[in-house]
């Protein structure tokens, strides 16, 4: 619609003459005779979604980018799934060597241990051992260990010893 149309149906409304033909209208009409009443507009149906299709919508998507961050950034989706499906696997004893020429050392592998009565954080401590220090083991549970500190005995977190044979 150019600018001298836009022009003609203002003044049309202005002078009361009908819109699409141009006519005049009778006093106090509201519609042309000629024309007839105008036709409403047909009402178009919500094209919208559901709130659970736009759940699904943006969970699809979200999905999508998370791959697309992972494959960008190299992820490594083996060693992930490793450690999320892995089962606790026991702690083995470590074998004690039967041959004369090699000995298992236990020492210390932290700053500073302390040196428990019994096994538990809540337990009198006893003594401590400095880093490097090396233990004789009397006894393993599954997270202390029982040493001897020359004729005392005493428990120390198995977490701070490392073994080592020479």
């Amino acid at each position: 619609m150019n600018f001298d149309e836009i022009t003609k149906r203002q003044d049309a409304l202005i002078r009361d003459y009908c819109i699409s033909c141009n006519k005049p209208l009778p006093r106090g009409a509201a519609f042309c005779e000629h024309c007839g009443p105008p036709i409403r507009p047909v009402e178009i149906p919500e094209s919208g979604m559901t709130f659970w299709q736009a759940m699904k919508k943006i969970s699809l998507l979200t999905l999508l980018f998370a791959v697309l961050v992972a494959y960008k950034a190299n992820w490594d989706y083996q060693a992930f799934f490793d450690g999320v499906m892995e089962t606790p696997v026991e702690e083995k004893a470590q074998d004690i060597p039967k041959d004369d020429d090699y000995q298992l050392i236990h020492y210390v592998n932290v700053s500073f241990a302390n040196i428990r009565e019994q096994p538990s954080k809540q337990s009198k401590i006893i003594g401590g051992a400095g880093k490097g220090e090396h233990l004789v083991i009397l006894e393993k549970r599954e997270h202390w260990t029982q040493i001897d500190m020359g004729g005392k005995k005493g428990w120390i977190a198995t977490r701070l010893l490392s073994t080592s044979i020479e």
